[in-house]
């Protein structure tokens, strides 16, 4: 029993030392340290490692169940951006507005699962959202579908490109942000609502592309119980290239934030959870709606890594929001995002 406890001290130790690296992760550049982020990807692992860590040392020796104990304690912020508990609050009716973010997944995962690509717009209508961002619609399928879109006269989209600004209001002036990329965009429109204007901005930041990787991990794991090295590898090189890609983009888009002369929402698919250099940047400039309004975990992606909140709605602290909702339809490898907000 001294042997195997000293084991498992030894593996409460290591995580102990991942779990401070992750909570490191939102305030270091990838782009000069990209480990610290991958830590930030297992954050809700590595806490919950820890909690049971925690319990297994409150039965056995309960000074070691104080590591654990500390390290959780330390995280408290982080763990507070990661599950939310709101008390609901009853909506505003001055100017509200509804606004609904979905990454469409270029319909693959409607062909996959064989549903009539007219069920996404049938869905999109009966949200009856005010101003629609989407993100990887570009395919010929998919645009179809959007193009019986009656709802929406005001549109910025550019083709070829997956991201896009659906709206029922007035755009008076619209533009792109290059990222020099044809799997991700960022685009954005001055919305004229009543006598007061909004920038809006619909973004697809660049994907860690581990998803089929870490699929052959637990298909390994389901038919043999073995973990292929190369696999591993796969992932680890992805997204290394990838995260520093998106740290990038991050920076541009909040460059061009900044010459905003209008309050901002900017919502998408930022394809990083809340432990995350992304998430940071933006949470000191601006709300996130989920935060504010949300409850739990509101996990986004419904692919094959779980726990993952990956979409999100951020907007500037003049405007008020009135509710979230994360949409549980299987249209996606994305949950669709909606909140109302109201302009003083």
């Amino acid at each position: 029993m001294k042997i195997f406890n000293k084991i498992i001290l030894y593996l409460n130790v290591l995580v102990a030392i991942f779990t401070i690296f992750s909570y490191l992760s939102p305030y270091i550049n990838p782009a000069k340290f990209w480990i610290f982020s991958f830590f930030g990807l297992a954050f809700p692992y590595l806490i919950l490692l820890n909690f049971v860590f925690f319990i297994y040392w409150l039965f056995n020796k309960k000074r070691y169940s104080l590591l654990s104990l500390v390290i959780i304690f330390i995280g408290y912020q982080n763990i507070n951006d990661f599950i939310v508990f709101n008390k609901s609050k009853p909506g505003e009716e001055n100017k509200s507005i509804s606004i609904m973010s979905y990454n469409v997944n270029q319909g693959y995962f409607l062909d996959k699962n064989k549903i009539k690509f007219n069920i996404l717009s049938r869905f999109i209508d009966n949200q009856k959202a005010d101003i629609l961002l989407l993100q990887e619609k570009n395919t010929k399928r998919i645009n179809k579908e959007l193009q019986d879109l009656t709802n929406y006269p005001y549109r910025n989209s550019i083709k070829g490109k997956g991201a896009a600004i659906f709206s029922r209001f007035p755009i008076v002036s619209k533009g792109e942000i290059n990222f020099n990329s044809t799997t991700n965009s960022c685009l954005w429109a001055d919305i004229a609502i009543d006598s007061d204007t909004l920038r809006i901005y619909s973004v697809h930041f660049m994907s860690n592309q581990i998803s089929r990787p870490a699929e052959a991990i637990v298909n390994d794991m389901e038919s043999d119980g073995k973990l292929e090295s190369k696999n591993i590898k796969a992932i680890l090189s992805k997204y290394k290239r990838y995260v520093q890609v998106r740290a990038e983009q991050v920076l541009k888009v909040l460059a061009n934030i900044s010459k905003s002369p209008y309050p901002v929402i900017i919502g998408g698919d930022f394809n990083d959870p809340p432990s995350s250099f992304t998430y940071h940047k933006f949470n000191e400039k601006f709300k996130d709606a989920f935060k504010e309004t949300g409850n739990g975990l509101g996990i986004t992606y419904a692919g094959v890594i779980p726990m993952l909140r990956i979409d999100y709605l951020f907007f500037s602290k003049d405007i008020v929001i009135n509710d979230f909702e994360t949409i549980k339809v299987k249209y996606s490898d994305h949950f669709p995002i909606k909140a109302g907000f109201s302009i003083h």
